[in-house]
């Protein structure tokens, strides 16, 4: 009996080590996986980094990373995909099955963040806080706190709650004054100081980051929203707002009938022409170009992928195009046959230009009707970071700005005080939230602030250099830089 017991707790204790070293082995490969995983996401590879993140979550659900793999998949998808539901499904699932990991903290925060993404309601507020408020009771201490105060400010700023924003913020730059998140409440305070018609104050929160993270992201943001304030709010009146710079672009260029100016992430200018896009480098060179005959307008997808207006349909790089329909006269959907104007809102959807039936649809991506967003010829569009929509009209030559969900908010009518608009073509915000607008009549910009009140223009003389000739198309980058392309010279002239 001796020996046959001693013989079962050998037994035992190799089959013990067996196990032990099965699942050392599953932890390293489970590790190695998400590791690659996050390599993959971090140089845009989004498919490659979705098949590694959700092997990890299938095949290791009980390694010390199946949690931060659910995470990273919920931040892809809210961030990236602008998938709501799937982002939903992650973070659920993370809450239920590791909540007590590490990742569970910064869950409740994402929690929150599609929450508010997904509506506007006074309940979508409500749960979002409540998100955010269990991060410091359910994990005192964690890193996550000082996020969940940060995105708490955001979601009181995205309902236009400004002086409750930057009582979230300023709690985040006292408490956590070291903390990245404190140098990014620092800069939405300013946006938010902007919005009260504080900017002296804003310049005072630009400064601060700046000194206190020298290095990182939030000072780079912090400098251009500098360079914006300064130029609209102190160099300005005394000195002109604006002067001319450069001129970007090939002499003697075939660019003409142009259809927008934008930026991508990393800061290069893309100008929309009805031959396709084409892409300048920093020394004014073209660097690419992407071809579509006949188009009319172009903006960024969710994966930075060029989408391109033509003939009625959108037509990514490498895919199929997409016709899309709207309502007539008559409420019957039919095929939109001109789109002068189209850009993609924060949750993934479409709003399209359907000019001939005088409105503006929400649609998927795929090409299935949502519903009007607005009514009226709309030739441009632009949003800033609430999702508000500007939307210039042909008939009226006014501009109307809706929500997110299509509630007029404000008109700019034809006159104003302290203004006329005569052909106005094209409008833009910069990062603050100020709206320009190009009057290619009067060959001037107007720059709008806060109430829509006038706070600056720039004109300059038909024979001065950068003379606002025939401007068709405006564009404004992360420093407040005006881009216009002006078709006398057909080449972009840029005023800082």
């Amino acid at each position: 009996m001796t020996m046959r017991s001693s013989c079962l707790a050998v037994a035992l204790l190799a089959a013990l080590g067996v196990s032990a070293g099965a699942q050392q082995n599953n932890e390293e490969f489970a590790r190695r996986q998400f590791d690659s995983g996050m390599s993959f996401l971090q140089n845009h590879r989004y498919t490659e980094a979705l098949k590694d993140l959700q092997a990890v979550v299938d095949s290791f659900g009980a390694s010390s990373v199946a949690d931060n793999a659910l995470l990273q998949i919920a931040q892809y998808q809210l961030e990236v995909a602008h998938d709501l539901d799937t982002a939903q499904g992650a973070v659920d699932k993370l809450l239920k099955d590791y909540p007590d990991t590490d990742s569970a903290p910064m869950a409740h925060v994402l929690n929150g963040r599609i929450a508010i993404t997904r509506g506007r309601t006074a309940a979508d507020l409500d749960s979002a806080l409540a998100s955010f408020e269990r991060v410091p009771r359910l994990f005192p201490g964690n890193d996550a706190v000082a996020a969940a105060g940060f995105y708490a400010g955001e979601a009181l700023r995205s309902f236009r709650r400004d002086g409750d924003a930057l009582e979230r913020y300023r709690r985040v730059t006292m408490e956590y004054p070291r903390s990245i998140w404190a140098a990014r409440a620092a800069v939405s305070a300013g946006y938010c100081l902007v919005q009260q018609e504080k900017p002296l104050q804003a310049l005072q929160e630009f400064q601060r980051v700046r000194k206190l993270f020298p290095s990182s992201p939030a000072a780079a943001e912090a400098l251009n929203l500098n360079s914006i304030a300064y130029r609209l709010y102190l160099r300005a009146p005394a000195q002109p707002a604006f002067s001319f710079n450069k001129a970007i672009g090939p002499e003697k260029s075939e660019l003409r009938d142009a259809t927008g100016i934008q930026f991508d992430p990393t800061g290069q200018l893309m100008l929309g022409h009805k031959n396709g896009v084409t892409f300048f480098k920093p020394d004014g060179s073209v660097a690419q170009s992407v071809t579509a005959v006949d188009a009319t307008a172009f903006f960024l997808d969710e994966q930075d992928r060029v989408v391109v207006a033509r003939n009625g349909t959108l037509v990514t790089a490498r895919a199929d195009s997409i016709q899309f329909m709207g309502p007539g006269s008559d409420s019957q959907l039919r095929a939109v046959d001109e789109i002068p104007a189209a850009i993609a809102n924060d949750r993934g959807e479409r709003l399209i230009s359907n000019i001939k039936q005088r409105n503006v649809i929400r649609s998927l991506p795929n090409g299935k009707f949502v519903s009007v967003f607005a009514q009226g010829q709309v030739t441009r569009m632009a949003t800033n970071w609430l999702g508000d929509v500007a939307m210039l009209d042909r008939s009226s030559h006014g501009i109307t700005v809706a929500d997110r969900d299509g509630k007029v908010l404000s008109k700019l009518a034809q006159k104003g005080t302290g203004y006329e608009l005569d052909e106005p073509v094209d409008l833009a915000y910069d990062a603050l939230g100020h709206l320009y607008v190009l009057d290619k009549g009067k060959s001037t910009i107007l720059v709008f602030g806060p109430k829509n009140r006038l706070i600056s223009s720039l004109t300059i003389p038909n024979n001065a250099p950068g003379a606002l000739n025939r401007g068709e198309a405006l564009g404004i980058d992360a420093a407040g830089r005006l881009y216009v392309f002006d078709d006398k010279s057909r080449r972009i002239q840029v005023y800082r």
